[in-house]
């Protein structure tokens, strides 16, 4: 791929980026400041190392590899100000989680002990967080070790990801700035001496690469509304604590105040607490995390936005990044969600339209049940046993609860209306689906050729919603992310 880099880039010297990023250059022939860019691992014909699971602790490990935290808390930049800052807060939620014996205090102690451990006493804190959870007893059985199966793991983010992410916000201010691009920086000095912004095209909506909680919320997320671990997040990649065993996420009553406001929840459970197989947790993790490697090899090399004259575009790469992200979050809050359907709902909307987005598939196909059947028969047949245990109970309840919706259509028999006289219930369910979609606007059609149909759903079906259909977007997302090869296809060919 070529790219145009402006001399002045990293001090004169753009190949140090280049190198930062691992990226692969050499100048080009056609202009002074072109370069023909290749990623590293695209050059070796390797897997790209981005991301990378490590478990430190637990049934997977035959002993402990907490010093690995030492080095890289030690490598990584930190924020030093920000562990003496929270100093306080962690030592009074010590005291909280000690007074009130909660579970819940508890964890949220550990999650804020290892996120600002000092580098030469994280391994300490961990393995120290490790033992507690290994030696809990279980409330009214003291000889039951309740998390007896509990793991430490690492999902390391390399740096070479977050600096190739930043190329493309350093090369699209260029794009807009015509006296950077021309080579005169001088009011961008200017600028970055007074602590000002310079290189932040849409950084704020491109968080998740640096901390990483983006990209495993959903994982966490993956066996709501149960709770089978939690994560502590650091600057080289979320530290995920396993429990080997799930327990409720939510409380019977309200939470917190805001709870005592209305809102719409799940009926009747379509859950239940269980032990989890040993190597369960592992599985899981290193499963996503090679997933996430996969995908960030494809949304991270400049090869693949580029334009029809082969001329990098960092609009494009933006763009494609930001949607990414997107999908994570909207799909983290749909699985932490669960005390309001509404809320879910309306977030696989906006999900469906960013699967069309990433894939082409409209929301008639996405919510058609034999096709989300095809893809939960493929993610049966390709996700480790192990895994299965923790990632595919929610794809089942989704495609359950498509196929529940169609259990709807109350009126056999009726006047469905000439737009839709004959139509199977599993067409109509996705066309249902599609209507409540479109009226997040209002209900009632604006096409003339869609108001027939539109009316014949309403009056047909009793707009009993399963509260589990918004895991779509869940099935979606595991789907998606098991196919890096055709997302590199399909962002080449579209953009």
């Amino acid at each position: 791929m070529a790219v145009d880099v402006p001399p002045w880039l990293w001090g004169g010297a753009p190949e140090g980026f280049f190198a930062k990023a691992n990226l692969r250059v050499r100048r080009s022939a056609a202009a002074p400041q072109r370069w023909l860019v290749q990623t590293e691992e695209s050059y070796r014909r390797v897997r790209p190392g981005l991301v990378v699971a490590e478990h430190l602790a637990g049934p997977a490990q035959r002993r402990t590899r907490l010093e690995i935290l030492t080095r890289l808390a030690r490598d990584a930049d930190g924020a030093l100000g920000v562990r003496n800052k929270a100093q306080g807060q962690v030592n009074e939620l010590g005291r909280r989680a000690e007074q009130s014996g909660a579970l819940l205090d508890l964890f949220y102690y550990w999650q804020l002990l290892a996120t600002v451990a000092d580098p030469e006493e994280i391994a300490k804190v961990v393995g120290d967080i490790y033992v507690g959870l290994v030696d809990m007893p279980a409330e009214g059985n003291p000889a039951r070790k309740l998390f007896r199966d509990s793991g430490v793991h690492l999902v390391h983010r390399s740096d070479e990801l977050v600096h190739r992410t930043k190329l493309v916000g350093v090369l699209l201010r260029i794009a807009y700035d015509e006296t950077l691009a021309s080579g005169d920086v001088r009011h961008v000095k200017k600028l970055s001496a007074a602590g000002g912004r310079v290189f932040s095209s849409s950084e704020n909506l491109l968080q998740g690469v640096l901390l990483f909680d983006t990209y495993v919320g959903p994982l966490l997320g993956a066996m709501t509304p149960t709770f089978w671990a939690f994560s502590a997040h650091r600057t080289f990649g979320p530290l995920i604590f396993s429990l080997g065993h799930t327990i409720n996420g939510t409380r019977s009553g309200p939470g917190e105040f805001l709870h005592l406001l209305p809102s719409q929840g799940a009926i009747r459970p379509t859950w239940s607490i269980t032990d989890l197989p040993g190597v369960a947790c592992s599985e899981a993790v290193a499963w996503w995390a090679a997933r996430l490697d996969a995908l960030f090899g494809v949304v991270s090399d400049l090869a693949v936005f580029g334009d029809s004259a082969g001329l990098y575009n960092p609009r494009k790469h933006l763009q494609a990044l930001l949607t990414v992200e997107q999908l994570f979050r909207r799909v983290s809050s749909i699985l932490t969600s669960p005390r309001d359907a509404h809320v879910q709902r309306v977030l696989l909307f906006t999900v469906l339209d960013t699967l069309e987005r990433l894939t082409g598939r409209d929301v008639d196909r996405l919510c058609h049940l034999p096709f989300a059947e095809k893809k939960l028969q493929d993610l049966e047949s390709t996700i480790p046993s192990g895994a299965k245990e923790i990632l595919l109970p929610l794809a089942r309840r989704a495609v359950a609860a498509l196929r529940e919706l169609q259990d709807g259509f109350f009126i056999e028999g009726g006047v469905l209306g000439t737009q839709i006289a004959g139509l199977p219930k599993d067409v109509a369910a996705a066309r249902y689906v599609k209507l409540l979609r479109n009226a997040t606007h209002g209900h009632g059609a604006k096409s003339g050729h869609l108001v027939d149909q539109t009316n014949a759903l309403l009056a047909h079906h009793d707009g009993d919603i399963p509260h589990d259909l918004p895991l779509l977007a869940y099935l979606y997302l595991l789907d998606w992310l098991t196919r890096a090869d055709d997302s590199r296809i399909f962002f080449h060919k579209r953009g």
